[in-house]
């Protein structure tokens, strides 16, 4: 075998090895975040007609186009719960502004990024809006399962796997009756009995999502990011403000 041929086959090998390890990476967070919406899922229990409604793994079409995903919507009187939930260890650092919240373990000496859960669902919230064609009955809730300390989240709906219960007995100043309880959760039914969307097709979206942020569409509404000030400095904001209120730091474009 020449020098060239055996250089080939080692940098196959290498990039073969990478590839690998990327998916076993991406399949056991896939994993553990399925087994956490498992968790949350069997807390929240099963529909109990005029008193409660639950839906797991909510995938839509929101009226752009674009394909979303919720772990759990969950309606009771007190109004519709758009949960996310957060398969996590370590310790957890964010506020409710921050674009990204930090997860902290192995005594601070690994330290990982991820978008804030916060804002996640207020988009989730904002296209649930739309297709509902209602305002102002919806509560933004995280639940982080595992053992992740979040003892440092000074937020409220931030809930841990030992509290979930809370969640059906919090009282808010919204208030449905049993029959809009019922025709919401029937009406979202109705509108996810419509996505023939696969796993796969929605990952596909969200990277095509992912794209247009890049180059400035807002993942909303498909508006326009356009560059404004605030008293922060500069910023990029959705052209359709104020019906639309998404908001990219000027340095993550």
């Amino acid at each position: 075998m020449s020098t060239v041929i055996f250089w080939i086959f080692f940098i196959i090998i290498i990039v073969g090895l990478i590839f690998i390890k990327q998916y076993e990476h991406k399949y056991r967070a896939i994993k553990k975040g399925d087994d956490g919406e498992e968790i949350v899922a069997k807390i929240l229990g099963e529909n109990i007609p005029d008193q409660q409604y639950i839906i797991n793994n909510y995938l839509f079409i929101d009226k752009s186009g674009k394909s979303r995903q919720i772990d759990h919507i969950f309606i009771n009187q007190y109004g519709i719960w758009v949960i996310e939930t957060k398969n996590y260890s370590g310790t957890i650092y964010g506020n409710e502004k921050q674009r990204e919240w930090t997860q902290v373990y192995n005594f601070g000496n690994e330290k990982y990024k991820f978008y804030n859960p916060i804002k996640q669902n207020i988009t989730h919230i904002y296209c649930l809006a739309e297709i509902l064609n209602v305002k102002n009955i919806f509560n933004n809730v995280v639940v982080f399962i595992g053992e992740a300390d979040i003892s440092n989240l000074s937020i409220s709906n931030i809930f841990s796997k030992y509290n979930i219960e809370d969640i059906k007995t919090q009282q808010t100043s919204i208030h449905l009756t049993k029959e809009q309880m019922k025709t919401f959760y029937n009406k979202l039914i109705e509108i996810e009995s419509q996505c023939e969307l696969s796993d796969y097709q929605h990952i596909k979206n969200i990277e095509k999502m992912q794209n247009d942020i890049r180059e400035g569409i807002c993942p909303r509404c498909g508006g326009k990011l356009v560059l404004r000030n605030g008293k922060n400095g500069e910023f990029y904001g959705c052209s359709n403000y104020p019906k639309c209120k998404f908001t990219k730091n000027i340095d993550e474009i």
